[in-house]
């Protein structure tokens, strides 16, 4: 655990321990869809199209199980909610 902030995170270096589909399934879920944790700049969102038009969760969380890189990163999970990529704001309103 480390705190940011105020608040007590949890890390976890996904690169290092990989992810399964339901964990993806659920980050997509807290997140709000797709689209907002999909790294547009990635070689295979680029070769899929999937900027303009993102994948539905099962296939994203397929291909996100064989290449992590597909994620926007940080991830921070609150409960039912996932902030996605660096936001102060966001993450101050955890402690609150």
């Amino acid at each position: 655990m480390r705190k940011v902030d105020g608040v007590e995170l949890e890390e976890i270096n996904y690169a290092k321990s990989g992810l399964d589909e339901d964990v993806v399934k659920s980050l997509v879920t807290k997140a709000g869809g797709v689209k907002n944790v999909l790294n547009t700049r990635h070689a295979i969102a680029k070769e899929n199209g999937w900027a303009d038009s993102p994948p539905d969760a099962d296939t994203f969380a397929k291909a996100v199980v064989k290449d992590v890189n597909l994620l926007r990163r940080p991830i921070v999970v609150a409960g039912k909610k996932a902030i996605v990529g660096f936001d102060k704001s966001a993450y101050a309103k955890l402690g609150e």
